[in-house]
């Protein structure tokens, strides 16, 4: 009997174990997902500015935002390898009509559209890295997202004040 409860032991053990690694493989992985997109959308966000937008420093930031969100994606990408982790290598439906939606702002507004969209991006992701580097289980993605939040920060503090202009 001792023998047979020793071994239920044994297994229940090892199964939350697994169990535990499988959740955190998948904290890990929906991470990786929301932030590769939330870059990806950043970027090609950014270059709808950058053709089209008339203000100067709706294009800087645009600028900005292209290079630095680059890095970051680079980053994350080599991150994401180290932790065996697969980034997804377009936008999902939510990020594409945000796109479409900023493509079809006429001139006049796409300046002030941009901006917008770029606040609760931010927001979005400031809250999206925040969290991960607090509670996300320990890996390459979790340091690099720690590395990664006070750009976006510093991002969500300026465009913040391009937008109260």
């Amino acid at each position: 009997m001792k023998i047979v409860l020793a071994s239920l032991l044994a297994c229940l053990a090892a199964f939350s174990a697994t169990a535990a690694d499988n959740a955190a493989k998948q904290h890990a992985t929906d991470f990786a997902a929301k932030a590769a997109m939330s870059n990806m959308f950043e970027i090609e966000a950014a270059n709808i500015e950058v053709a089209s937008g008339k203000a100067d420093d709706a294009k800087q930031f645009a600028h900005d935002m292209i290079r630095d969100h680059g890095k970051a994606g680079s980053a994350l990408s080599d991150a994401a390898q180290k932790d065996g982790i697969e980034l997804p290598a377009a936008l999902d439906a939510e990020f594409t009509s945000k796109l479409a939606a900023l493509r079809q702002s006429d001139a006049a507004n796409l300046d002030q559209a941009y901006l917008s969209t770029q606040v609760a991006a931010h927001e979005q992701a400031v809250n999206l890295f925040e969290s991960y580097s607090k509670q996300g289980p320990d890996g390459q993605l979790k340091r690099t997202a720690a590395k990664i939040l006070p750009d976006l920060r510093m991002h969500l503090t300026r465009i913040r004040g391009l937008t109260s202009k």
